[in-house]
């Protein structure tokens, strides 16, 4: 699950030109109550991949590496 960075309008999320080739689908928008420091906000895209990467790496085929 991918995440893009994007703005609000007031009526539309803009999208950046590099997330138009994700297919359609459904998407969650998070909306940050005021603007986050550059600290806080890397951390916040890091808790976000690290999620993704989770979801995508946490499989019993994958699990042969785990005792490496």
């Amino acid at each position: 699950m991918p995440a893009v960075k994007a703005m609000f309008d007031g009526e539309r999320v803009i999208l950046p030109d590099g997330a138009r080739s994700f297919p359609p689908g459904d998407v969650i928008v998070l909306f940050q109550a005021e603007e986050p420091s550059e600290e806080e906000e890397e951390r916040l895209w890091l808790r976000i991949q690290s999620h993704s990467f989770a979801e995508i790496w946490d499989n019993d085929e994958d699990s042969v590496y785990d005792d490496l």
